[in-house]
């Protein structure tokens, strides 16, 4: 059992490690965005979309242990967790602990920094796309009641340039 709560442990602390790295490239991601120069954005999101896949393998291989650990204890490898764990065995699942509470940290910044890219992608939309209508001239945003009762396309103010 020693040897599945080590192997377990390693995988833990290895996704610790990737979900830091995704971490900091959402926060790569965040400051490209709000700063302009868009062009470093498709090699930051190369090396996420490799962190992902990282974290897939681990998370495969961690559910994989933790059958093979359900089993010794008899227990169903989906009611193994690090509670029944510590509960269970006690001292040696300890760190084990430890380690779970900080990658359950960890993700819970990442989802918080995903959201606020995730946010600043759609404003970043928005605002393009109502500039291109403004220039364009084309009816913006969503359509509108007349007090007769009809649709019409909300006006947009053009933009008007000096040549």
């Amino acid at each position: 059992m020693k040897t599945l709560l080590e192997a377990l442990e390693k995988n833990v602390e290895a996704e610790i490690e990737v979900q830091t790295g995704i971490q900091v490239l959402l926060d790569q991601q965040l400051e490209i965005l709000m700063k302009g120069g868009t062009r470093k954005l498709p090699a930051v999101l190369a090396c996420a979309e490799g962190g992902l896949e990282q974290s897939r393998v681990l998370e495969r291989e961690r559910g994989e242990l933790l059958a093979r650990i359900g089993e010794r204890l008899g227990v169903a490898a989906s009611k193994v967790s690090l509670k029944l764990l510590e509960e269970r065995i006690g001292a040696e699942a300890a760190t084990l602990s430890d380690r779970g509470a900080k990658l359950k940290a960890t993700i819970e910044r990442i989802r918080e920094r995903n959201r606020q890219v995730g946010l600043l992608l759609r404003h970043s939309v928005l605002f393009i796309d109502e500039l291109v209508r403004a220039a364009t001239g084309a009816a913006g945003g969503t359509p509108t009641y007349t007090r007769a009762g009809e649709i019409r396309p909300n006006a947009v103010p053009t933009v008007a340039a000096e040549a």
